[in-house]
């Protein structure tokens, strides 16, 4: 017999199992092999700690590659992932001088809510979703959405980067107020471990992206540029 919250989990685990997302990860969730520990569950070469996964594990429907015009850079010193060094963020406001190389995952909206639980607070309480289809008809009007029930994590901030195949793209990063403590250092700015850089390399080069020199300039340039 289900419990109350077991009937509650699975009724909107249902509902939004029906609705695509394209998820863009400009971190190591380039790498395909990376961003699939947190559909399937596992860990890959240089991860610290495993990935519980998402409760459907069915691989992305599809993925493509696509740039945008938003900053990337490295913040932060220390993860529980990666150990010691900076990892990706994004600049949650785009700049039409700045170029970031993101690949696009399909997935389901059930999964995107697994994989904002992981990047987040994986302990957090999924009686109900955190990110749900008014939230999703809200961000295409407001742009960006921090996500209250896991803002204890660092990319709880959910950015809505346009449509493709009509589709809504997403992705998670910094709110505007850690952004305003990267630039004024309250929040350390810090270059990646090689471990780390070198998921992101794999994802470029694998993605046919970029040349392996190309990809290690692009991160080179992205931890030392000034915000």
């Amino acid at each position: 017999m289900l419990n109350a919250d077991e009937v509650n989990s699975a009724l909107w685990r249902s509902k939004l199992s029906k609705t695509d997302i394209w998820y863009a990860g400009f971190g190591s969730n380039m790498w395909k092999s990376r961003f699939l520990c947190y559909i399937e569950g596992g860990q890959v070469i240089g991860m610290k700690k495993l990935c519980s996964g998402s409760v459907d594990r069915n691989p992305p429907k599809e993925t493509r590659w696509k740039t945008f015009p938003h900053r990337l850079f490295f913040g932060r010193d220390f993860t529980q992932t990666w150990g010691p060094g900076g990892v990706a963020f994004l600049d949650p406001r785009s700049n039409s001088e700045d170029k970031a190389y993101m690949c696009i995952y399909k997935i389901t909206l059930e999964q995107f809510n697994d994989v904002l639980l992981q990047e987040n607070v994986p302990d957090h309480d999924m009686n109900s979703p955190l990110f749900d289809l008014n939230a999703l008809d809200s961000i295409l009007n407001e742009g960006s959405i921090p996500v209250e029930a896991v803002k204890r994590g660092w990319y709880h901030n959910v950015v809505y980067l346009g449509k493709e195949d009509d589709i809504p793209i997403l992705t998670m990063t910094c709110s505007l107020s850690a952004m305003e403590s990267f630039k004024s250092g309250e929040i350390p700015l810090c270059a990646p471990s090689k471990d780390y850089a070198d998921t992101l390399v794999r994802g470029l080069v694998e993605g046919k992206q970029l040349s392996e020199e190309e990809a290690t300039t692009y991160i080179q340039v992205a931890s030392t540029k000034p915000l």
